[in-house]
């Protein structure tokens, strides 16, 4: 079959389209053809090499981790059916065919495109469990998500909307995107790329902080986002954009008894994934299903110019998910 695949032959690492062998399914897994995958910050970190490519030792690098298509392979006991139309996150989704475990792919809403399906995978898991798992969202709470024009960030906004947060504040480096997210349910703008944001959070939280905060950015924001916690808040570290350092306030975060977390898939088990999964799903199934929560695409292009699509992700050069159409 063909796949995209990392090729490290050179000094600079390129991606190309070449043959490898199909995967075979195996019991507990369904196999799918794939029709679209995204493009993730994630997998340009792979390309770099600062991130471990999927897949087995030894076997080609391939390309992608999420995609949406179409199951042509499952156990009976499975759930799935030949004909089914998925979404799932995997390793290596820039290929004509995955085999995952079968308690992985999550049906695409009747509703949605491929494409959407490849869009929203990896944001509805990551920023479920960043908001629900690992945040603890309550009712009313106050949430601030940075980077939150970014495909997760959007995405992290309906869910916290949804779950029943309370003020949703999203940081951003520009306005252009004020009306976008406005409409994707956040109370408040702020532009986190003036410096000093924390004086804004506050304003816009009464004074009081937020309660939970979604860290796309990292360390250079770090400093601000203590200032802006409220008591016992919960900073959840998803990403590390602006960098992996920062400056820590330790009486600070002492008094405010600040919890912060660190999340990534890299270290986690299948067990745990699953769970993840199964939690997302209990949640957002029925808000999925009647269209409350949806990605927004920028831009859909042929799989075969996964380059020009990270190089425009790299360059933020982009308002929603970049898609890439396998076999076009």
């Amino acid at each position: 079959m063909k796949a995209m695949i990392i090729d490290r032959s050179d000094a600079t690492p390129a991606i190309r389209q070449g043959d490898i062998e199909p995967p075979s399914r195996t019991r507990g897994q369904v196999l799918i053809r794939v029709q679209a995958a995204s493009v993730n910050r994630a997998d340009l970190a792979v390309l770099a090499g600062t991130h471990a490519a999927p897949g087995a030792a030894g076997a080609p690098a391939v390309v992608g981790l999420d995609a949406a298509g179409t199951v042509v392979e499952a156990d009976e006991d499975s759930g799935f059916s030949v004909g089914d139309r998925v979404m799932t996150m995997v390793g290596g989704g820039l290929a004509e065919y995955v085999a995952i475990d079968a308690r992985f792919p999550v049906p695409l809403p009747d509703s949605w495109t491929f494409e959407e399906g490849a869009g929203a995978i990896v944001a509805l898991m990551t920023e479920h469990n960043a908001l629900r798992t690992a945040g603890q969202l309550r009712d009313g709470d106050a949430v601030l998500i940075n980077a939150a024009n970014s495909g997760v960030g959007q995405m992290a906004i309906q869910i916290a909307r949804h779950l029943g947060a309370g003020r949703i504040i999203a940081g951003v480096r520009t306005h252009r995107e004020d009306a976008l997210l406005t409409t994707l349910g956040a109370d408040t703008v702020i532009n986190t790329g003036a410096g000093g944001f924390a004086e804004q959070v506050l304003d816009a939280s009464d004074g009081q902080g937020v309660d939970i905060i979604i860290d796309h950015v990292g360390g250079p924001y770090l400093a601000d986002h203590i200032k802006a916690a409220a008591l016992q808040a919960r900073l959840i570290g998803v990403g590390r954009l602006g960098g992996a350092e920062g400056t820590l306030d330790m009486e600070t975060l002492a008094f405010k008894r600040v919890e912060i977390i660190g999340v990534t898939f890299r270290t986690r088990s299948l067990e745990e994934k699953v769970r993840i999964v199964e939690a997302m799903r209990e949640d957002l199934d029925n808000a999925l299903a009647a269209g409350k929560l949806k990605p927004r695409i920028d831009r859909v292009l042929p799989w075969t110019e996964v380059r020009s699509a990270q190089n425009l992700v790299a360059g933020n050069d982009h308002l929603g998910k970049v898609i890439l159409q396998v076999g076009t």
